[in-house]
């Protein structure tokens, strides 16, 4: 019988798997921007740097095709138009399903560059296609997980771990100073075969749970709940194992109050 925190897991994921995008060319123009030659593309890298897109040529050569490039797609549809949107999976199975082929052309705004006049508009779409990645990333990783037999944990274990951040967690010890990051990246399912491991030491457990994420843990009575779930040990880095020190403050607050597992 499931605990009440186990249902709850249950539905929290049942939503992920069901929130998938529905895609169709019309979504695609109305989450892209238009363009045209003589646009002002603006980068910031390079000093707020104005550069003049140029896109003579791509049109009739590449209609029908699309290209990418670091998160961004480049779309030549039919009637000439030309659209550049984020990357999601789903816009390029779409585009795959409706006849477009994929070639290697100039994709604009896919190396921190964006349209000056569209500037507020990119920034949004690039927003919210961050945020489908994620949820296609848990999509995929929980599909994995019960192909393979990775159950769950109750909520109550869950919450007496640490989440490692995106962003990564800044650390220090006597010996040297470095930022740890989760073990799977959450942008590309990049090593999906570390999806339901974990590794000790030195009283510490890190686990990649069946959403991807990645936890640590005090306290080895997990490895047996871990063990219980389907989950196999894996050689991994522990984070805070060695004496390290938390640097963010709210982050080491965070660490100091969850309770070892017992």
């Amino acid at each position: 019988m499931l605990h009440d925190g186990q249902q709850q897991n249950n539905f929290k994921e049942d939503i992920k798997m069901a929130n998938k995008n529905i895609i169709t060319m019309k979504s695609i123009e109305e989450g892209s921007i238009r363009i045209y030659s003589g646009m002002i593309a603006v980068w910031p890298q390079l000093s707020n740097y104005e550069d003049v897109i140029t896109v003579d040529g791509l049109s009739p050569k590449f209609n029908g095709c699309y290209a990418a490039n670091n998160s961004t797609m480049i779309v030549v549809a039919s009637g000439s138009e030309i659209l550049v949107t984020p990357y999601m999976r789903d816009k390029e199975e779409f585009l795959k399903g409706e006849g477009f082929y994929k070639k290697d052309f100039y994709v604009p705004f896919s190396n921190g560059e964006y349209p000056k006049k569209e500037k507020e508009k990119w920034k949004s779409l690039c927003r919210e296609a961050e945020e489908s990645r994620a949820e296609e990333f848990t999509r995929d990783s929980i599909s994995y997980c019960e192909k393979n037999h990775i159950g769950k944990l109750s909520e109550d274990i869950i919450n007496k771990c640490f989440e490692m951040p995106s962003t990564g967690v800044q650390v220090r010890n006597v010996y040297y100073e470095d930022r740890y990051y989760p073990v799977i990246n959450s942008k590309y399912l990049d090593r999906i075969d570390l999806l339901g491991c974990f590794c000790y030491n030195n009283g510490k457990v890190i686990f990649v749970y069946r959403n991807g994420k990645t936890y640590v843990a005090k306290g080895y009575k997990l490895i047996e709940k871990l063990e219980e779930a389907g989950y196999t040990k894996s050689g991994m880095f522990v984070p805070f194992s060695n004496g390290e020190e938390i640097l963010d403050p709210f982050l080491k607050r965070k660490w100091e109050s969850i309770p070892k597992i017992s």
